[in-house]
């Protein structure tokens, strides 16, 4: 061989991965957007035969990544569709930081397992546009043992297209409400912190309130002044305060 000649190249093996870009969002996204939204006068026109609450088996041939982010079944085993709908919207809010949401984990059998191990392992849709959720705050509603905590996260994320907030919960565990992430409100762009999104996220725990359990602790104030007055206002200090 000269010694000024180019090296043989290397054949690629197998098909080179072609993956689409979405400017904003695949026709079932937007069904499902423009239904949590309540926005359907701006649905594509490819979108609007869609049933938004439609479930698609987690067992069904369908690529989040190319086709776009569904709704799935909940972990109790009963279709809420709702509820389904709700955690898609969420998770397409989420899919920038869905690594970095809460979780819990064990390892045995010399193997790790966590509770976002198989979402968190598919594929996601390529977009035209990125928008970072902000954390709002975290908190802690209880410790029931070392290891055990029952942290829950809510986000605030910019939805294109539709011009809205969107306010999620993110949990470590699926268990008491079926899903990870939920859809919790939705804000204008003119909302305010200590206004509009205070009065989505007390409106959660609102749910709470009724039992008298009260979140123990904060663990990440994000956006928050002061998250310790917000639960003054639905739980006294006798109730587990700061």
């Amino acid at each position: 061989m000269s010694a000024n000649r180019l090296p043989e190249a290397k054949k690629p093996q197998g098909r080179l991965e072609t993956r689409t870009v979405v400017e904003y969002f695949h026709p079932r996204e937007h069904a499902i957007l423009a239904e949590y939204f309540e926005l359907e006068k701006k649905l594509p026109k490819e979108a609007k035969p869609i049933d938004p609450y439609e479930i698609i088996p987690k067992d069904a041939v369908w690529d989040e990544g190319e086709k776009g982010i569904v709704c799935r079944p909940g972990s109790r085993g009963e279709d809420c569709p709702s509820e389904a709908l709700s955690n898609a919207v969420a998770r397409i809010a989420l899919a920038p930081i869905r690594t970095s949401l809460p979780v819990w984990g064990t390892y045995g059998d010399r193997k790790v397992y966590h509770t976002r191990l198989e979402e968190n392992a598919n594929r996601l849709p390529l977009r035209g546009f990125h928008s970072e959720p902000v954390l709002a705050l975290t908190i802690n509603w209880a410790s029931s043992g070392p290891g055990y905590s029952w942290p829950e996260s809510y986000y605030v994320s910019w939805v294109p297209y539709y011009d809205r907030y969107l306010v999620t919960a993110s949990l470590d565990s699926p268990l008491d409400e079926g899903y990870l992430d939920l859809a919790i409100g939705c804000l204008s762009d003119k909302a305010t912190v200590e206004e509009e999104l205070k009065e989505v996220i007390q409106g959660r725990w609102a749910d709470f309130s009724l039992t008298g359990q009260a979140w123990q602790e904060c663990w990440n104030e994000g956006i928050v002044k002061d998250p310790w007055a917000w639960r003054s206002e639905l739980w006294s200090n006798e109730e587990g305060g700061q």
